[in-house]
């Protein structure tokens, strides 16, 4: 079980700049990680190897960064049917159809949460994280991450 959230403390959400090695098929990926109280997500969701990164801080095209942000701020509905939103993504295209972690996204008024973390493709969830508890942030300092983000 994961023990990020007390009762005393709302998580607090930064950026980190990280590179993901690549291999022989695929280049290394610069990008920016979420770090949620110190710890990576990708930590916390314990992707070991995945290949999978955050949708900021490499894409080229930056109106799908943009888009990504819109939605994890809630300014934008998810572009996925499930309605929930990218965290994780292809690292070569970042389309649903190649796979990405995904999560439900609620705004509580002054907090943010983050829940029902899972792996889906365009042809729906194939796996939730059911070991994962919903990470909650204060709204403020949520938006403020993402408002400093490069």
């Amino acid at each position: 079980m994961q023990d990020l959230k007390t009762d005393e403390y709302m998580n607090t959400l930064q950026f980190k700049n990280v590179i993901w090695s690549g291999d022989s098929k695929k280049p290394d990926r610069h990008y920016l990680d979420f770090i949620i109280s110190g710890r990576s997500l990708r930590d916390i969701l314990n992707l070991g190897k995945s290949d999978l990164i955050s949708p900021f801080g490499w894409f080229e095209n930056k109106a799908e960064e943009k888009l990504a942000m819109q939605e994890l701020t809630l300014r934008k509905k998810s572009s996925l049917d499930t309605g929930r939103v990218m965290l994780y993504v292809c690292p070569e295209c970042g389309d649903i159809e190649c796979g990405a972690i995904t999560a439900i996204v609620l705004d509580w008024g002054n907090r943010i949460i983050w829940k029902e973390f899972g792996y889906e493709t365009a042809k729906g969830i194939s796996e939730l994280y059911s070991t994962i508890q919903p990470i909650e942030f204060s709204r403020q300092e949520y938006f403020n991450a993402f408002w400093q983000l490069p």
